[in-house]
């Protein structure tokens, strides 16, 4: 049996590809989208998922805009740690969630870190 290679063009875009959210008060994110998406919060925003499946690991990058913005994630959404998102203007939060159950009652863990300034 030969070897079989997976190779960076073969894989599906929600692996390999990067979007941009529009701020809105209510964002919901499409795991089958993309891997990385980017937003600038100009209020808070509460975000929904859809598509997920298990062992998905998703990034948001979250630009501060300079306000009082919050981020809030799912209810099934666990904080690793650090969950505070900083809106200080230009400042990049990396978000990083992972699915880790994905029937009926799905599960997330989440972190927020920030650049270092």
């Amino acid at each position: 049996m030969a070897l079989t290679k997976i190779t960076s063009g073969v894989i599906a875009q929600e692996f390999t590809s990067a979007s941009n959210l529009v701020s809105a008060a209510s964002v919901s994110i499409d795991w089958n989208f993309s891997q990385i998406f980017r937003i600038t919060p100009n209020h808070s925003i509460t975000f929904s998922f859809t598509d997920y499946k298990i062992g998905m690991v998703k990034i948001i990058i979250a630009t501060g805009s300079g306000g009082s913005n919050t981020l809030t994630f799912p209810s099934e959404a666990i904080p690793l740690s650090d969950t505070n998102y900083d809106d200080t203007s230009g400042v990049k939060n990396f978000i990083q969630i992972v699915c880790t159950d994905d029937d009926g009652t799905p599960e997330f863990f989440y972190t927020i870190a920030k650049e270092v300034t």
